[in-house]
């Protein structure tokens, strides 16, 4: 028998949606038994719903709860990515002091990125499994550490174990979980919200650039720490075996690759623009250090600006697809780089574009696979293999500088740029054919 309420049926059925992740087989074969209310049962007693509405009225797209999450997962972004971003300046620093050359000094942070992605499906499947909360208290405390520990040594392997690889264990337990969560609390708001908590990358890179590994790790722990108990999933993770159905999908290896070459691609321009400053321009140390202020400024504003676009005009994958073109003159145009206002020029470009792309990749991702599985392990899945690109792409770059000079470096980085442009779009065509829509 059916309810007298048509409210009470239709919120019995959004919260039966809810309460099985949105996972479409699971809702289908549970809808089927008599337990439970199906559309076309509510249909013929005169209860109409409105398919896509129903999505809409599951997304809170705003409120307390949803801003917090945003809030918290800037804050992981703040810590874990700042550091990553802001690691040109320790490179430069780092040659200066004599400890390592090039690709050996640019192996402190390669092997911390590295370390954030290899081990994203673990620190995902523990917080599917644990809980994203407890997951980012213990990865906060063991940042730090890496941190605070690397602060006592100038040794190159001790710098790779601790500001490299403790570091990278500690972030992945943060970010990987963060990342995924504004998405699980907006639809029409999806690229601005998600747009916002990545701003945080950009953000701390202005703040980490200008200081010291000791008062960054405190900041971690005091920064960190107060926005854990907000870090809440709104939907409840899948029971049982994890599905990887999304592997089957050509789509998914399109998205995979463009992140692959984009990474790949990224830290070209991240670790070397201020060593290029200092030796190829001639340019002081603080000169380097204000140009990538400059790459995170405008990392800041491509982040929010694109999400922006992307939720009022063109949507996600082709906003995405257009920062992905326009990486690639972005990195291209370096090589006119010949004085400090050409190559803030090129880092205010790079970094705008750049952050567009990053923004809008887990969009992208949950446009395309938002109902085939969980985000974070779609996510993960892509950073572990991304892993081989963010640990390959400093080193090669360093070795290709000292080898064939910073040209061939730069037009290196331009083609891998190109690369993941061209995976980018194909990503977009295989999920939509038609040309002029807003997907």
């Amino acid at each position: 028998m059916y309810k007298t309420s048509k409210e009470d049926d239709i919120e019995t059925y959004i919260a039966e949606r809810r309460s099985l992740s949105l996972h479409e087989d699971d809702f289908l074969q549970a809808t089927s038994s008599a337990s439970f209310t199906k559309i076309d049962d509510l249909a013929a007693a005169g209860i109409n719903i409105d398919e896509e509405s129903l999505d809409e009225q599951e997304y809170p797209d705003g409120g307390m709860k949803a801003w917090l999450v945003v809030l918290g997962s800037f804050v992981a972004h703040f810590l874990v990515y700042g550091m990553v971003y802001s690691f040109g300046v320790y490179n430069s620093y780092y040659r200066d002091l004599g400890v390592g050359s090039g690709y050996q000094v640019a192996m402190i942070g390669s092997v911390g990125i590295a370390s954030i992605d290899f081990l994203g499906l673990i620190s995902s499947s523990v917080a599917e499994r644990f809980g994203f909360r407890p997951v980012i208290f213990v990865g906060t405390i063991v940042m730090a550490l890496g941190l605070l520990l690397s602060s006592f040594t100038t040794s190159l392997p001790l710098l790779i174990l601790t500001q490299g690889i403790v570091f990278g264990i500690g972030a992945s337990f943060v970010y990987l979980p963060a990342v995924s969560l504004p998405s699980q609390w907006f639809l029409k708001r999806r690229g601005l919200a998600t747009g916002i908590a990545v701003s945080g990358s950009g953000f701390g890179g202005l703040c980490w650039s200008r200081l010291d590994l000791r008062i960054t790790a405190i900041i971690c722990v005091v920064g960190m720490l107060p926005f854990v108990p907000f870090m809440k999933t709104r939907i409840p993770p899948r029971k049982g075996k994890t599905s990887y159905e999304f592997l089957k999908k050509a789509g998914f290896y399109c998205l995979f690759f463009a992140c692959f070459w984009a990474s790949f691609c990224e830290f070209v321009s991240v670790d070397f623009l201020t060593v290029f400053a200092s030796q190829r321009v001639g340019l002081t140390l603080s000169d380097g250090a204000t140009i990538m202020s400059v790459y995170n400024g405008f990392n800041i504003v491509g982040r929010l600006a694109m999400g922006f676009f992307s939720d009022h005009y063109l949507g996600p994958l082709n906003t995405m697809m257009l920062c992905l073109w326009l990486t690639v003159v972005s990195v291209f145009a370096w090589l006119a780089g010949t004085s400090f206002v050409s190559l803030a020029g090129v880092a205010a470009a790079i970094g705008f574009f750049d952050g567009g792309f990053w923004a809008l990749f887990p969009v992208a991702t949950m446009e395309m696979f938002g109902t085939e599985g969980s985000l974070v392990t779609m996510l993960a899945t892509m950073y572990t293999f991304v892993t081989f690109a963010n640990f390959g792409s400093p080193p090669l770059s360093g070795f290709i500088e000292e080898r064939y000079g910073w040209d061939w470096m730069i037009v290196y980085g331009g083609c891998l740029a190109v690369l993941a442009a061209v995976a980018g779009s194909a990503a977009r065509f295989v999920h939509s054919k038609v040309l002029f829509t807003k997907v």
